[in-house]
């Protein structure tokens, strides 16, 4: 009768030391990856050889970035294959943004079609210059207000995603998401 409780006690805490192991080698891929997104070292959001300390400002960043694509990822962007790090970031710290150079320039183009209405002509210019397309892209040209085209719904999905993202952020600087952050002048993201 003894033996079958060894057994089991045994096998169940071998079980558990090789879900720790498995978790370990998961943390370490994940803080791989982070590093190579970001083009850090640990220690930018950890101090050295104190890796669990997570009273760092940067760590807490880095908990509400990874909540952050967990949530998209799982959420608004599932039907699109979801994000990484790596889609924003590419190697630096901060996501480019987009310059006033840059939605000024296309804003300008879309002045006499808007009729003047400098704010649609602005957030035009920032969608065509954030993924690096025309107007026809989500617009019928022969019909600017029609809803035909899916890439018009898909728009307005990613203008929404955009706000939600920002609750990410309560309480520390916001970090300014916006169609630029992942686009970056292409139609298609990164992962």
């Amino acid at each position: 009768m003894r033996r079958p409780v060894v057994f089991v006690l045994f096998t169940v805490l071998v079980t558990l030391s090789l879900a720790r192991l498995h978790a370990q080698d998961d943390v370490q891929a994940r803080m791989q990856e982070y590093n190579k997104a970001l083009g850090v070292e640990c220690t930018h959001c950890h101090l050295d050889q104190q890796w669990s300390l997570a009273y760092l400002p940067m760590f807490d960043v880095a908990f509400r970035m990874q909540k952050m694509v967990s949530d998209l990822n799982s959420g608004a962007l599932k039907q699109y294959g979801g994000i990484t790090c790596n889609t924003c970031h590419q190697g630096s710290t901060t996501p480019p943004k987009i310059t006033q150079e840059q939605w000024e320039r296309d804003a300008k183009r879309y002045e006499k079609a808007f009729n003047g209405d400098n704010s649609l002509a602005l957030q035009m210019g920032v969608f065509t210059a954030s993924l690096g397309t025309g107007c026809s892209h989500c617009h019928d040209p022969n019909n600017w207000g029609s809803d035909d085209n899916p890439m018009k719904a898909v728009g307005r999905r990613m203008r929404g995603m955009t706000g939600a993202i920002n609750k990410h952020f309560a309480g520390v600087k916001n970090p300014e998401i916006g169609c630029m952050t992942c686009h970056q002048g292409k139609l298609k993201p990164a992962r």
